[in-house]
């Protein structure tokens, strides 16, 4: 509640003190001075409940600053009392009351006397102000009831007998207000038998206190329909019904409320099945990955080397798969961004050929890289989404090639003011397409002939995804290709020049040759067994005393008996989620200690619901142990 505004008026500056110290107190705002014309500019100024003010004062005394007061509206209801050391004799106590005091203290002044005296005109000043400002708002909506567009009515819930009701009756069903008051309202509708208000009087469903809102068909002007939307509020014992006409558009709002509440049952549908099928693969996937981790970094002869790599090769391939389908659903959401940052084509270029050659040994292919000799050092473009491209439209081209090789050329093009126009190609010489075939070719799932899929594999989802991405950058992706002569895909960006060079990559590091966490304690929920000795075996190589438990309720349990110096916490778990036991932590336990949310999930939602949750950082799964690395470092402020 706000504090209620106190002027002390005296003209002797040790009273006034003596004043403050009796009156203070959290709930009370004082001004105080020693001149009356001071005080009326002050309590011009501020809305001041209650004045103290000495009777005899030099210039204008007590009595007439009070007579000035109550003669001016905005300042007549302060409540004023007068502090006097004169009399307390009966004439002089009528002349104060006279002027607007309403109260008299004799000076010296009793400290509880007085502090009673101002408690009671506080609670007295807030009450008539409280008063007033209800009537200043019945006032208020008075005139918005008289003035609305809407018929505005007072139900009895008992009959539906009109109480009251506004003029706006007569222009919408041309009958005056007079004659409706003390009729039932359900005299006025065209079918009240079938009507909804009628079922709302019947079931008394107004009785909860929320606002009901229906339609129903009224008799307008000679006797013809009206649509009218009834919003209905029970409140002191009576219904209080507004009626907006809604016939001119009552049939497109229905229509556009279908569409918009099967786009939302289709996007929450769309939503919850990524969820899930991101978390049902990604689960069993980091598991695949990880062993595949630890196996690596055990004593392997040459095939079992081999059979390991083409067990990563195979879980990256299925990782990639689902990305695509992640990405593409991002990207019609508009939740997908363009980030530029500086970017060295040499070395994505170099990176992406190195990355491929394996897939072109292994068809005894050609692969090679032509840069222009002329592109810049450094331009400002997206590098990963770029290289998500070039890596596609490469991929594809090894697949569908049986024969020759595949070029990936980078062409500076032009100079333009906005920067360097160059085009990026991919060329094969594989099974290319007819002109029929090129129709389909960037459509969702689609490829150029239903029994590719069956002879090469694939989705049909790389060229879709490289098509929105390209134009997110503001180009298009094109095609010129032949039936058994080979396909050039291509696109043209204007890209900046970048004020600095791109950092080059770190080259990645096994994880048994990470560095230690020495002496560092961590508390790990996951339920899915594999995934949680995949972590255990990581944070044991790295000399961190990991605490398993398999689920959030089971994370708090043993957050009550001991501290731990980090958390790692999968989302999605049995009895009590990720979620649910970091906000427990957090506000409840009052911990502080980081934790690291695990998701099997990558969308955009989930991980905002993890740092709202209290989590300080997230990982997707599957993940590298080197990117857990980096992360546990961080949290731990060991970077």
């Amino acid at each position: 509640m706000e504090n209620t505004k106190i002027l002390l008026l005296d003209d002797r500056e040790e009273n006034l003190i003596s004043l403050k110290a009796i009156l203070s107190r959290d709930d009370i705002e004082i001004y105080s001075t020693t001149s009356a014309n001071e005080a009326l500019r002050i309590v011009w100024e501020n809305e001041i409940a209650v004045a103290l003010v000495d009777v005899q004062m030099p210039g204008m005394d007590g009595f007439e600053f009070a007579e000035t007061l109550l003669s001016n509206p905005k300042t007549k209801e302060i409540l004023i009392v007068f502090v006097t050391a004169i009399s307390k004799e009966t004439t002089y106590a009528v002349r104060g009351l006279k002027t607007g005091a309403i109260d008299y203290l004799y000076k010296p002044l009793d400290p509880y006397i007085t502090n009673a005296k101002v408690d009671s005109l506080i609670r007295l000043a807030r009450s008539q102000k409280e008063i007033r400002d209800k009537n200043k708002l019945l006032e208020n909506y008075a005139t918005i009831i008289l003035n609305s567009p809407d018929i505005i009515a007072t139900v009895e819930p008992e009959t539906g007998n009109i109480i009251s009701i506004n003029p706006s009756v007569e222009k919408i069903l041309g009958i005056s207000p007079s004659h409706l008051v003390g009729t039932t309202i359900l005299d006025l509708l065209v079918e009240p038998g079938n009507a909804s208000l009628r079922e709302v009087l019947v079931r008394k469903s107004y009785v909860g206190g929320e606002t009901i809102v229906v339609e129903d068909r009224f008799f307008g002007r000679l006797r013809q329909p009206v649509w009218l939307e009834l919003r209905i509020m029970y409140k002191n014992r009576l219904l209080f019904v507004n009626l907006h006409d809604v016939e001119k558009r009552k049939e497109h709002e229905r229509a556009l409320i279908d569409a918009q509440s099967l786009a939302e049952k289709a996007r929450k549908a769309k939503e919850s099945f990524l969820a899930n099928m991101s978390h049902e693969i990604r689960t069993p996937l980091n598991g695949i990955i990880g062993l595949g981790n630890l196996l690596s970094a055990t004593p392997l002869d040459a095939s079992q080397r081999d059979l390991i790599d083409m067990l990563r090769q195979s879980s990256g391939s299925l990782l990639n798969i689902l990305n695509d389908i992640l990405d593409i659903s991002k990207i019609d959401e508009g939740k997908f961004s363009i980030i530029p940052t500086s970017t060295d084509l040499r070395v994505l270029g170099k990176g992406i050929i190195d990355l491929m050659r394996f897939k072109a040994d292994e068809k005894k292919l050609n692969l090679s890289l032509a840069i222009d000799q002329n592109l810049p050092e450094c331009v400002m473009a997206d590098g990963m989404r770029l290289n998500q491209i070039l890596l596609n439209l490469v991929g594809n081209a090894l697949k569908f090639t049986q024969e020759g090789g595949v070029v990936c050329r980078v062409d500076l093009i032009s100079e333009t003011q906005f920067g360097h126009k160059i085009k990026f190609s991919v060329d094969d010489t594989g099974i290319g397409m007819s002109e029929e075939h090129l129709a389909n070719i960037f459509s969702e799932y689609g490829q150029a002939s239903e029994n590719t899929s069956h002879q090469y594999g694939g989705t049909g989802l790389g060229l879709t995804i490289s098509q929105k991405l390209v134009r997110l950058m503001g180009s298009e992706l094109e095609v010129n290709s032949k039936s058994n002569k080979g396909s050039q895909f291509f696109f043209t960006l204007i890209l900046p020049d970048a004020n600095e060079k791109s950092v080059e990559p770190k080259p990645s590091v096994a994880f048994q040759d990470l560095p230690p966490f020495t002496g560092k304690t961590v508390l790990v929920a996951e339920d899915n067994p594999i995934n949680a000795l995949l972590l255990k075996k990581y944070l044991k190589t790295w000399l961190l005393d990991a605490t398993m438990v398999l689920n959030g309720r089971e994370a708090i349990d043993a957050l009550r008996e001991k501290k731990y110096d980090l958390i790692i916490m999968d989302t999605r778990m049995p009895e009590m989620d990720g979620f649910q036991a970091a906000s427990f932590a957090r506000k409840q336990l009052m911990i502080q200690t980081p934790i690291l949310s695990l998701s099997a999930t990558v969308l955009p939602e989930e991980i905002q619901q993890a740092l709202a949750s209290g989590m300080n950082d997230t990982l997707s799964k599957p993940f590298e142990p080197e990117k857990l690395h980096r992360k546990i470092a961080a949290l731990l402020g060991e970077e």
